[in-house]
């Protein structure tokens, strides 16, 4: 049996943390459930995987008498944050009910048996290296935008962090459309037994980003084919791809002749202007590059044209090139930087962006036909 008393802010958080495990579509029903124990240490545990990721969270309360048991994650949550008592009571029922009392309110919750609930090992003994989590961050959210959303034969639905011949960590994403990569120093993650390179797969990178969000310190582990991230309360396992990342080096041109560079501010408010007159038939935005100008263009003659021009210092030949809008803008919303560098080779070549003031990142987008 169990039997515990909780604060209802705690218990909503850590409810919230498990929600985005939990709401994978899945032909297996236990895994909308999280695992919910409550030890004699006075300790609520709450756990959830989709079988890929497993979160592990705690908070303290009043246990009076400590049990497990499995239930419904979204109900539970929907029913706690609804309910505006500091203090609830959860108990187990003899008829295997959870009960929820608060007030003069009253529900009863279906659950599963702890026991049939899938393994998860959060492997809390193994060493784990603390990490600079602004560093982290920023580095997946640079590159997050390109993990393309599911595996086909030209890209892995990962982020590739891998070490340099330079002793650098780099972050690659590719959807076969689109690269990018951001480098950070060797030496925040020099104990990481990265080996040659992983792959973290597209939901564990939007888990780890959503941690960080409110997490100043993090440390990081890794075991067989796990990566662990751990904070003050909390412990995340993601099991990384064993996929062949593509080769993506081969991509890059390495001599982009002509290149010129236009103020951030006013690229990105064009791009969003442009934006307005395209959908998902007509997506594309045309640079036209002459001398001292850059002008975009985007639209159709079904639903319109947009036209906007911009000064750029370029001494050069006139070049026309066509990229998706929205590539094109979540690259530059990427940047850290008050410039924006583009060069290029030709029109059968992607086009490469950088950024001045942040010259550990790189981006390049294939062009479009239009």
């Amino acid at each position: 049996m169990m039997k515990i008393s909780v604060q209802t802010p705690s218990l909503v958080s850590a409810l919230q943390k498990v929600q985005n495990i939990t709401e994978k579509k899945s032909n297996m029903p236990i895994l909308a459930n999280l695992l919910l124990k409550a030890t004699d240490q006075q300790v609520v545990e709450i756990s959830a995987t989709d079988l890929e990721l497993s979160f592990w969270t705690q908070f303290t309360a009043q246990i009076q008498e400590p049990g497990s048991i499995s239930v419904a994650a979204r109900k539970l949550l929907e029913i706690t944050r609804e309910l505006p008592q500091e203090q609830i009571l959860l108990e187990l029922l003899p008829n295997q009910r959870l009960m929820v009392l608060a007030g003069r309110s009253r529900f009863e919750l279906a659950t599963i048996p702890w026991e049939d609930y899938p393994h998860m090992n959060f492997y809390q003994e193994i060493e784990y290296l603390k990490c600079d989590a602004k560093v982290l961050k920023s580095a997946l959210d640079k590159t997050s935008y390109g993990i393309p959303a599911e595996e086909d034969p030209f890209s892995v639905a990962g982020l590739l962090w891998h070490p340099t011949e330079s002793e650098r960590l780099r972050f690659v994403s590719s959807d076969g459309h689109r690269l990018s990569y951001v480098e950070i120093p060797g030496e925040q993650f020099n104990k990481l037994q990265l080996g040659k390179g992983v792959i973290i797969p597209r939901k564990g990178v939007h888990e780890i980003l959503r941690i960080l969000e409110k997490e100043k310190e993090a440390s990081l582990g890794i075991f067989e084919n796990c990566l662990m991230l751990k904070t003050e309360d909390s412990l995340l396992s993601i099991q990384l791809l064993e996929a062949e990342f593509p080769e993506y080096q081969m991509i890059i041109p390495e001599e982009r002749p002509f290149a010129f560079q236009v103020n951030w501010e006013n690229l990105h408010s064009a791009l969003k202007r442009m934006a307005v007159l395209t959908d998902q038939k007509w997506r594309h935005v045309r640079f036209i590059i002459r001398e001292g100008s850059l002008e975009l263009e985007a639209g159709s003659q079904d639903i319109g044209v947009a036209n906007d021009l911009l000064d750029i210092d370029y001494q050069g030949g006139d070049f026309t090139v066509a990229f998706n809008i929205r590539y094109v803008l979540d690259t530059v919303q990427a940047m850290k930087s008050s410039q924006v560098r583009f060069e290029w080779v030709d029109q059968f070549h992607g086009g490469v962006f950088l950024a001045p003031d942040d010259p550990a990142y790189f981006s390049l987008i294939m062009p479009m036909v239009v």
